[in-house]
């Protein structure tokens, strides 16, 4: 009879906690899910990772958080977390692109080259070569920039590829990549003097895409500095 009542016992204990995890599951799901509506990422994080304290098996929310990590500017988590995706999925693009992304942040400039170069050798995408052309050049290696440049030359064509180009430290506009070309290429003529060459360049960037922020400030700029010499 104790025996029975025992049991009895146990299975109301393991029905309350299923309810209980269940009902708390639920509530986690309606925080993240609103979270992510209104943008609140450090929220979404928080959810994700109770949720993921209860049950670690939901792949899904593991692998949404090196983006979120990203999202608000915490590269350490994001790479941690893109580390382990990248265990499940070592040839996915997205988590490549994340990786990459962290070791730029961390300046590791030959692993950040190697991961770009690999995902254009898997993907054929010039937008990488752009990436390539841009890191090398934010590094100061001058002649791999140039380098690069020339091999977008030859590849891009008329390519609609576009890029995300920071504005600011907050805000970035799409760019479409040949637009890109030329406003680096026009930066690189500036710093060595070339004005003329410059001023071309930046011109052909804004004509590949008028609303480019960028290359436009750069251009005034630049003739700014021409009429005060």
């Amino acid at each position: 009879m104790r025996n029975i009542l025992a049991a009895f016992v146990l299975m109301a204990l393991i029905a309350c906690n299923k309810s209980n995890s269940s009902s708390s599951d639920k509530i986690y799901t309606a925080v993240y899910e609103k979270s992510m509506a209104i943008k609140d990422y450090h929220t979404a994080i928080t959810a994700l990772q109770f949720m993921l304290i209860a049950d670690s098996s939901k792949q899904a929310y593991l692998d949404t958080l090196p983006e979120l990590y990203a999202a608000v500017l915490n590269y350490p988590s994001a790479e941690y977390y893109t580390d382990i995706a990248l265990k499940t999925y070592p040839t996915s693009e997205r988590f490549l692109q994340l990786k990459a992304l962290c070791l730029q942040q961390k300046g590791d400039v030959d692993h950040v080259l190697d991961l770009y170069n690999k995902l254009y050798a898997s993907t054929k995408k010039i937008t990488y070569l752009y990436q390539i052309a841009a890191f090398q050049f934010s590094a100061q290696d001058m002649e791999g920039a140039e380098k690069t440049l020339k091999t977008l030359d030859e590849k891009m064509g008329n390519s609609k590829d576009s890029v995300d180009f920071m504005i600011s430290e907050t805000e970035k506009q799409k760019v479409p990549v040949r637009a890109a070309v030329f406003n680096m290429k026009a930066y690189m003529f500036a710093q060595k003097r070339d004005l003329p060459a410059a001023k071309k360049y930046f011109e052909m960037a804004l004509k590949e895409y008028p609303d480019f922020v960028t290359a436009r400030q750069n251009l005034m700029q630049l003739m700014q500095g021409g009429r005060q010499q």
